[in-house]
């Protein structure tokens, strides 16, 4: 099914036309037994209602993840559609990013933090690697649009996904869930909570799963893209006294896969490796959008570990709340993967036969977090309440990195490390009922680290860096009440992402003593929030517009002598702007309808002497190696995304159970993955359904469900790389193919205890 961004639109308001006149319909004839839930959810560090807060926010319930079989972050594409993820030029989970409102971050520095964070049990994942993570018994998730910098810090510039897990439970409890497909996963978790003593609970869960993978490998005839995960995560709660409570998390997890393989979309039959190298680079394979064979003496293969835990006091100070988070994380991760994307013996051709083997790469990298905050939480009262914050944070990262092979060969160590303090607070006046303005500020003071050494090079100095920076920066917002069901606001916030060091294989001593600048944005907002139809219709509507000034971007290309370089650039001014609508209605007793739409227009307003891109010519603006970009598309941006649920539940009165069937799609534009604006990195629009439909135990004891994903067959990619320098200027495209981007089905049949 495909749609153009000209008729997606109006089609589109149809659906959401019909979708409320038939719940209006449905309003005046049907018994009135079912209204939407509140969700509480703590986007402002206090529990609200997501109705009742000046931020834009989508809320997404545990038993909405349980029924899309939603079980990994990337997946949340589905459910929020002013969030996306995507991938870089190289075949690293650490190339991936997710982006809200189309601003991401994509960088090889280790340095660099996300622009969109992820946040788990109140604890930030540091690299992007860590974002890609399992969701297992989770409470709820929150995806915060527009900066958060000033509660959540810098890493929350463009926005944040704030993940909850489930708390230990008053009462004894379990589940256990299984689950297999037709693409060779099996998957078990389980969980289990209860009460030690009146004063002590606890709760337990973990998780296996083993999945083959499903791109060929024609070399050696295995398959990659292939996983096995497993972990574990543990928390305590002790109510120590009436006024005194600890809540401690521990975790641990580990996953063994051969992500994430690029493949042939394009390539010209005379195209050899460097333009010599001899023979055939894609023997056998069928280049095209759906090619899943690859050839590969040095297949991709990759290896995580990820532990830590944390330690939460809150004590009630008279009406008052004093928190206290301490945590700390470690991350350790090993890369491999292919570089010349051939099973060719290019270094023999370079060396005459000295040398043998392919072109690779390997690398690990291993980050310590320690962080410490502290919050004092008011009572609300009357007229106001507020909230104050104490924050530091330590992050130390150490890189290993090697490429083997003539002319690309690169061997490193070097390390990255970051300190920083801040003060933050935000507090809401009420004028009245019905209007209300809350600001907050945050001041942030940190110090950044470099160390590089170059290890091919011998008796070489070693390089380091050192520097730092103060910030202060806020938000404020005003929102009014028409009534108990509609309530509009406006809202102003800054955003902030400190400056870093570009650490990677081309690192020297200019950008020892030259840091990437600080990335800073001004965002504009205004939103209206409400319920109707005696609470069986939601609608949300959410206008903004952000300019970010040096916004950080990394670009790659091959220059034509064979080296890779790799910058992580201050792209000058950036904006991006659009309309957020979200919409569920209860139609009938049986059936929710809910329907979200994304317009994002990000545009590279000014990027001057940017990196030409691949095959730039003189004509189209490359002079001396370097371009101007001026109104250039941003890397994963569709303009224009939606999505649609329908769940329906089916009662069967004689039955012990009854049943229930859902349907999700979601729709993008065309998009364009190359900061430098290659034409041939642009990806058509596409469509994505799946559908789950089960039997659920009357008294919640069971719970059975058979699901299709992409039930379409929809090909997609995840990215798109232009190789053509390394193919001596010969067309080559080079895609990665998620595993959302074929059908697969399955069971998962799920116990409660």
């Amino acid at each position: 099914m495909k749609f153009s961004a000209k008729n997606s639109f109006p089609s589109l308001m149809t659906t959401l036309g019909l979708a409320i006149s038939t719940a209006s319909f449905s309003v005046a004839t049907s018994a009135q037994e079912r209204i939407l839930e509140e969700v509480i959810v703590t986007a402002q560090k206090r529990a609200e209602s997501s109705q009742d807060i000046p931020v834009a926010v989508s809320a997404i319930s545990s038993d909405m993840l349980e029924n899309l079989g939603i079980t990994r972050t990337q997946d949340l594409v589905k459910l929020s559609p002013s969030l996306s993820v995507g991938g870089g030029f190289s075949n690293s989970k650490q190339s991936t990013s997710f982006n809200l409102r189309g601003v991401g971050t994509v960088a090889f520095s280790v340095g660099v933090e996300q622009s969109v964070a992820v946040v788990l049990d109140d604890v930030s994942t540091v690299q992007a690697g860590q974002a890609l993570t399992n969701l297992i018994d989770i409470e709820r998730i929150e995806v915060l649009r527009g900066p958060q910098t000033t509660l959540f810090g810098k890493s929350a510039s463009a926005g944040l996904v704030n993940i909850i897990t489930k708390a230990p439970a008053d009462e004894f409890e379990g589940s256990v869930e299984l689950t297999a497909t037709d693409d060779d996963e099996q998957r078990v978790q389980a969980s289990v909570s209860g009460p030690i003593s009146n004063t002590l609970a606890y709760r337990l869960t973990g998780y296996w799963s083993d999945r083959d993978g499903y791109i060929d490998n024609l070399t050696d005839g295995d398959e990659v893209n292939g996983e096995d995960t497993k972990g574990v995560r543990g928390k305590l709660q002790w109510d120590i006294s009436e006024n005194l409570d600890a809540l401690l998390i521990g975790y641990w997890s580990e996953a063994d896969s051969t992500c994430c393989a690029l493949t042939w979309r394009e390539l010209d039959p005379a195209a050899r490796v460097f333009g010599f190298v001899p023979g055939d680079p894609a023997l056998g394979i069928k280049p095209s959008d759906d090619n899943t064979d690859i050839r590969a003496d040095n297949p991709p293969d990759d290896e995580t570990d990820n532990s830590g835990g944390s330690l939460r006091f809150n004590l009630a100070l008279g009406e008052f709340t004093l928190s206290s988070i301490s945590a700390y994380d470690n991350w350790d991760y090993s890369d491999a993967g292919e570089v010349d994307l051939s099973d060719l013996d290019v270094q023999g051709a370079f060396t005459g036969g000295v040398l043998s083997g392919g072109i690779y790469s390997e690398g690990e990298t291993e980050t310590d977090y320690v962080s410490q905050e502290f919050r004092l939480i008011s009572p609300s009262y009357e007229h106001f309440d507020y909230l104050l914050g104490l924050f530091y944070a330590d992050i130390d990262t150490d890189r290993e990195f090697l490429r083997v092979g003539i002319p690309l060969a690169s061997n490193w160590v070097g390390s990255a490390g970051t300190e920083s303090i801040a003060l933050f607070g935000q507090g809401t006046w009420r004028f009245n009922e019905a209007t209300s303005v809350t600001a907050g500020l945050r001041w942030n003071d940190e110090e950044i680290t470099v160390e590089y050494s170059d290890l091919l090079v011998p008796d070489s100095d070693r390089l380091s860096g050192k520097d730092s920076d103060t910030e202060v920066l806020g938000n404020v917002s005003l929102q009014h009440y028409f009534n108990d069901e509609v309530m509009v606001y406006a809202r102003y916030a800054q955003g902030y992402k400190g400056q870093a060091y570009d650490l990677t294989a081309t690192f020297n001593a200019f950008k020892a003593e030259n840091p990437v600048a600080p990335e800073t944005s001004d965002s504009y907002e205004i939103g209206i929030k409400g319920r109707m139809l005696d609470q069986r219709l939601q609608l949300n509507a959410t206008a903004f517009y952000t300019e970010y000034d040096d916004f950080q971007a990394q670009s790659t290309r091959l220059n034509p002598d064979g080296s890779l370089l790799t910058t992580l650039n201050n792209v000058g001014e950036l904006e991006t702007q659009g309309l957020e609508l979200e919409g569920i209605a209860l139609i009938g007793n049986n059936l929710t309808l809910s329907l979200n739409v994304a317009y994002i227009d990000a545009v590279i307003k000014s990027f001057e002497n940017a990196q030409c891109y691949q095959g730039q010519t003189e004509a189209e603006g490359c002079v001396d190696g370097l371009q101007d970009i001026y109104d250039g598309e941003l890397p994963n941006s569709p303009d224009w995304k939606w999505n649609v649920a329908a769940d329906y539940h089916l009662e069967l009165e004689s039955m012990p159970f009854y049943g229930f069937l859902n349907l999700t799609y979601v729709w993008q534009d065309e998009v364009s993955f190359d900061l430098l604006q290659s034409p041939l990195s642009e990806h058509e629009s596409y469509g994505v359904g799946d559908f789950n439909v089960g039997i659920n135990d009357k008294d919640d004891r069971y719970r059975v469900t058979a699901f299709v994903n992409n039930f379409t067959d929809e090909n997609f990619s995840a990215t798109i790389v232009d190789y053509r320098q390394v193919y001596g200027g010969a067309r080559a495209l080079l895609g990665s193919l998620p595993r959302a981007s074929q059908r697969y089905y399955g069971v998962r049949v799920r116990f409660n205890f």
